[in-house]
């Protein structure tokens, strides 16, 4: 490593020290510095510009909130960050396969009975959104990303940074709030 780039990596931990103290100058200074990098890895891994700058935001979001998580002995702030949009891109790029096979098909749990022959009809189909609206949010989400979005307990457990027990309560609960509210409904 040069003393540039030494002298880089010092003012690096510095500031994502700072930003774990809640310093909002360092997390400027640190935006400033590494974000074009940051931003030309994104651009290179999906091929589009506005959801490189949506993989951007969400990292630096996550850098505020775990700037605590860095560990020098790892590799540099730099490499830590570009990892972070590195993996945040890989995300995306599933979510979009995940998407694109299951667009007309919503899995359903085994262990959850709802009766399938009703799904056909639109009149249950107005049911079901209204039933999915009252469901409490952890629970609406959790089943969104599930079972619209196709992502694992595992996935969802990064996206919302919540425990993988919780994500399995939420899904769970809101089956059975949902089947209550459709059976409730026909």
């Amino acid at each position: 490593m040069t003393v540039q780039n030494n002298d880089k990596n010092k003012q690096h931990l510095n500031w994502i020290y700072a930003i774990s103290q809640g310093d909002r100058s360092a997390f400027e200074k640190l935006y400033t510095q590494c974000s074009g990098q940051m931003l030309a890895v994104a651009i290179q891994l999906l091929n589009r510009k506005d959801l490189a700058e949506e993989v951007l935001q969400e990292t630096f979001v996550k850098v505020w909130y775990n700037a605590n998580n860095y560990h020098a002995e790892r590799g540099s702030v730099l490499t830590w960050l570009i990892s972070i949009v590195r993996n945040r891109c890989i995300d995306e790029i599933r979510h979009k396969q995940v998407e694109r096979k299951s667009e007309n098909k919503v899995p359903i749990p085994s262990d959850i009975n709802l009766n399938l022959e009703n799904f056909t009809s639109i009149s249950h189909n107005s049911q079901l959104t209204t039933c999915v609206e009252q469901l409490e949010s952890s629970q609406r989400q959790t089943i969104q990303l599930a079972y619209f979005k196709g992502l694992t307990h595992r996935e969802i457990m990064q996206h919302l940074e919540a425990p993988l027990g919780s994500i399995k309560s939420w899904i769970r609960r809101g089956l059975e709030s949902l089947k209550r509210c459709l059976n409730h409904e026909l």
